[in-house]
């Protein structure tokens, strides 16, 4: 964000930094709201199949985080010096619908009989998109399967076979 001016952003929205200011409260804000835009935009077809859908959202969150360079955000909304109504809009806007998609993929998956009932949901969410987080802390790529590996492996902790899941829906039943 450091590279972000309002002046650039107005310019190139053919308007002013005063009608950029009073739409946002300041660049943070502009970038939460530009980021969930991005996160709204076309996030994955459930397909009936738990296990795709989870990792299509994990696809999605990748595509999204990366293409948006919404990476340093994340770790500017645990800042002490962020607004407390942006980090409110910032958890409301881009935490909790990835998060309900994530929970609603899984409850799915308890419904079809791949998960056990004491799913254990809140961790299991954070699991998932925290791994990612976890790899720009250590300063290393994800691996290009990176949805896949992590949605498997959170499978495989919630009490699932993802190998099994993959079986069944390959040969149609």
């Amino acid at each position: 964000m450091a590279g972000l001016s309002l002046a650039a952003v107005a310019s190139a929205a053919g308007t002013t930094r005063p009608a950029i200011y009073r739409r946002w409260k300041d660049k943070t804000a502009l970038v939460v709201d530009a980021v969930a835009h991005l996160a709204e935009v076309a996030p994955p077809t459930v397909t009936g199949e738990a296990l795709t859908d989870l990792v299509a959202e994990l696809e999605h969150f990748r595509q999204c985080i990366s293409e948006a360079s919404a990476l340093p955000l994340a770790g500017l909304m645990l800042g002490d010096g962020v607004d407390q109504v942006v980090r409110e809009q910032y958890a409301q806007k881009i935490v909790a619908p990835r998060r309900r998609r994530l929970k609603a993929c899984l409850a799915a998956a308890v419904e079809q009989g791949d998960l056990p009932d004491d799913a254990d949901f809140t961790i299991a969410t954070s699991f998932l998109t925290g791994s990612w987080y976890a790899f720009a802390l250590a300063e290393t790529e994800p691996p290009a399967n990176w949805a896949s590996r992590t949605g498997d492996l959170v499978w495989r902790a919630l009490g699932g076979d993802p190998a099994e899941v993959r079986s069944r829906t390959r040969s149609g039943r």
